[in-house]
């Protein structure tokens, strides 16, 4: 499954409005743990806030090599021109504040990184990308700038969180040791 462009779509378009129920974390961890969410459902758009994405919007691949970016909290837009009948992708590691959860990446991208994290594992030159194109979520901006000074620590809240999911099975996600 995917989205794709029933045309086409210039650079700086607004493709899309990732939308859904907007819940605390204390509400995602309760319904992933009861099966009612997949954890890599949410959206985060702030330290303690995600959006349970509706069906449309979860239907967005991830790519290494984006066609959209994500800006605000959830306004997807073209980061380049995209052609009628081109997958829609974003770069899931871009909206993933730091955590200890990691996937295997099997996007297939020239670019693939193989690996999906959270923010960090960015490499340099694409974080400053999508910086300089504006593809940065507002809450993100705020713990980029604390991850550049050296000052973001992850949330107890976060690491709380991770414990209590974290031997639940989830299809090829894993959890780093700290």
């Amino acid at each position: 499954m995917g989205v794709f462009a029933d045309e086409y779509i210039g650079q700086g378009e607004i493709v899309h409005v990732l939308s859904g129920e907007r819940l605390k974390s204390s509400e995602m961890i309760r319904r992933i743990l009861s099966d009612k969410e997949e954890i890599n459902d949410p959206l985060q758009v702030g330290k303690r806030t995600y959006i349970d994405l509706d069906k449309l919007s979860r239907t967005f691949n991830h790519s290494c090599n984006p066609t959209v970016g994500i800006r605000k909290d959830s306004e997807m837009f073209a980061l380049r021109g995209i052609n009628k009948g081109e997958e829609i992708t974003y770069d899931y590691s871009s909206v993933i504040a730091p955590t200890e959860w990691e996937m295997k990446c099997v996007c297939g991208s020239q670019k693939c990184r193989k690996i999906l994290g959270d923010v960090r594992s960015l490499p340099k030159s694409q974080l400053e990308f999508y910086k300089k194109n504006g593809s940065i979520q507002n809450y993100m901006k705020k713990i980029i700038k604390e991850l550049e000074k050296g000052n973001y620590k992850i949330p107890k809240y976060e690491l709380l969180a991770l414990e209590k999911i974290k031997n639940k099975s989830f299809n090829g996600c894993n959890y780093k040791k700290s």
